[in-house]
């Protein structure tokens, strides 16, 4: 069994409300800045969740171009970066 003790943050309560099942609610309780992104679900707004992230959090994209004299490894590690990092390698072979 779990026993949680919690109370819903006042962006999910509406005004008059006596806590009630702590939905998600319009948006419209007085808190007039709150811009509810995901209203009509996460998959119909990704791109604007993904940009407030990368924005908040300061990340961009960048490429990386690995050089250097036949068989020294460039392969080899180009590879290694991309699984380590979960990125796309795209090679000119």
């Amino acid at each position: 069994m779990l026993n949680i003790k919690a109370t819903p943050s006042n962006l999910f309560v509406q005004e008059g409300a006596d806590g009630g099942d702590g939905g998600e609610g319009d948006g419209e309780d007085g808190q007039g800045d709150f811009n509810w992104h995901c209203k009509s679900g996460l998959a119909t707004n990704i791109q604007l969740v993904k940009e407030e992230f990368c924005k908040q959090r300061g990340l961009r994209p960048f490429k990386t171009f690995i050089t250097g004299k036949p068989c020294a490894g460039k392969s080899y590690f180009a590879e290694q970066l991309s699984k380590h990092y979960n990125v796309p390698h795209i090679g000119v072979e």
